[in-house]
């Protein structure tokens, strides 16, 4: 079914059906998502391989996805959340013990707190879908103003204004309050 429709419910469909070309799809649509998460997770190195590993047993495992209990793109980042986990589990357990403690710079004090809310956020995110989710991701990953957001997707300032301060809410109460 090559050259079907790339909207998120038409990649689930084929997903579901098992549609031959599904999985390319479904890497076209969210493998920036998963690439940057493990990016931000796990550092370059090894956001490739999660990434790989997400796509391989998401599609192995494709039986299991259920479209009733959220899109498609929230059940890959929550297959991203645990290849992460594992990830970070096997680097613990190849550290040396004299390596055990090592000086971190600010650019490896990602904690396994910080990939953890930071999956939760992408997932909820895959949740709300657009134009909420695009809106977020303008604003806190390209760094758009406001205004430039509504330029770019054509709609008014006060609708941006609305949807950004009912997101970062539910995100805020997604993760237990203020932080």
């Amino acid at each position: 079914m090559t050259g079907a429709g790339d909207d998120d419910d038409d990649i689930a469909t084929a997903w579901v059906r098992g549609e031959r070309d599904a999985l390319e799809r479904a890497y076209r649509r969210w493998s920036g998502l998963v690439h940057g998460l493990a990016r931000r997770a796990v550092g370059a190195d090894g956001a490739d391989d999660v990434t790989q590993v997400v796509f391989v047993s998401a599609w192995r495992g494709r039986d299991t996805y259920d479209p009733s209990a959220g899109p498609l793109g929230a059940w890959l980042v929550g297959i991203t959340r645990r290849r992460i986990v594992d990830e970070l589990r096997s680097r613990q357990r190849q550290v040396p013990v004299a390596d055990a403690a090592p000086e971190v710079s600010d650019a490896q004090a990602w904690t396994a707190a910080d990939s953890t809310d930071l999956l939760t956020i992408y997932e909820e995110l895959e949740r709300i879908g657009d134009p909420q989710r695009r809106i977020i991701l303008l604003a806190y990953v390209e760094d758009l103003t406001q205004r430039e957001i509504a330029e770019r997707l054509d709609l008014p300032l006060g609708t941006v204004k609305t949807h950004t301060n009912r997101t970062l809410a539910r995100l805020r109460t997604l993760l237990g309050g203020a932080r």
